[in-house]
């Protein structure tokens, strides 16, 4: 990755506005409530954006609906804050030669995972600024612990912050910038203008509901693409229900541990981000140290 300087947003306050919109697939109204109801008890207030309940088929409204109603949301000057409403397919649409949040745009947190990596992937790159690998508004339930570390995150919690993952797989310690997101999502955006750049980044990757084999066929596809070969290291996820089939015998930690077995930078797995329990809140832009089985942040996510 490149050594620019990345912009970082502010940490909210009690009172502040959040914007919630759904770029990608269409959303349950029951969920999108619960959730709402959830960032309201945090002391925040909501906009919901005009499009977040609309539904085209799969998607939540046409493209052009989705695109315009996430540029006026997050341009909207009271929403400090904006968190995708769910994953879903759809993001991938909206891209293209023009960024849908530029560098002349402000900083401002910007929360989602799954589909949501093609945008956090280009709010790093091209609006150069900090963006955040953490829960969805429709997943959050009451007295969740992903809703607990997501009121910590945007109050500014998190600046010294680490995280611990459950195994592994190759030992050492290097430091790069946060990068990542969704293996199938990365995957899907190589040969294309938006293509994470990996190079000297600590690459976060996580998936779930995929068996091993396509696990293998996606890390297979990154490293043949040259997105593996540079980076300073690699630190996957939980990997919920990536498990193989009856009668098939390797397991996804089988095909990590053989993908990477003579990797020449460190290895972790288990960070619960994303998909899964989904508490650890990764801001991708930010300096971070792998060491072994510890994450850790050199630099605070947020504008001082």
């Amino acid at each position: 990755m490149t050594s620019r300087k990345i912009r970082k947003p502010a940490a909210l306050r009690a009172g502040d506005t959040i914007g919630v919109v759904s770029p990608g697939a269409a959303v349950e109204p029951a969920a999108l409530e619960r959730g709402v109801s959830c960032l309201e008890r945090m002391g925040f207030r909501v906009r919901i954006g005009r499009a977040a309940l609309h539904r085209a088929g799969y998607l939540a409204g046409s493209d052009n609906e989705r695109l315009a109603d996430l540029r006026e949301v997050y341009q909207a000057p009271e929403v400090k804050a904006v968190i995708a409403a769910r994953g879903g397919y759809g993001c991938g649409r909206l891209m293209s030669a023009v960024p849908i949040i530029g560098p002349a745009d402000p900083a401002k947190i910007f929360v989602g995972h799954s589909d949501l990596t093609f945008l956090l992937t280009d709010l790093v790159q091209r609006a150069e600024m900090v963006a955040f690998h953490g829960p969805l508004v429709a997943g959050l339930e009451p007295a969740s612990p992903a809703v607990d570390a997501l009121a910590d995150l945007l109050s500014g919690g998190q600046c010294g912050w680490q995280q611990r993952a459950s195994a592994v797989i190759r030992p050492g310690t290097a430091t790069g910038r946060l990068i990542g997101g969704c293996l199938s999502i990365l995957a899907a955006m190589v040969g294309t203008p938006y293509a994470p750049d990996t190079r000297d980044g600590l690459l976060f990757l996580e998936e779930v509901n995929e068996k091993p084999y396509r696990i293998d066929r996606m890390l297979t596809q990154l490293r043949q693409a040259g997105l593996l070969n540079g980076v300073a290291g690699v630190v996957f996820g939980e990997m919920p229900g990536c498990s193989a089939g009856p009668g098939e015998a390797v397991t996804v930690r089988d095909v990590i541990e053989t993908e990477f077995r003579d990797a020449p930078y460190p290895v972790a797995f288990g960070v619960p981000s994303g998909h899964g329990l989904g508490t650890a809140i990764l801001p991708f832009g930010v300096r971070a140290q792998l060491s072994a089985d510890r994450l850790i942040l050199l630099e605070s996510p947020f504008a001082t």
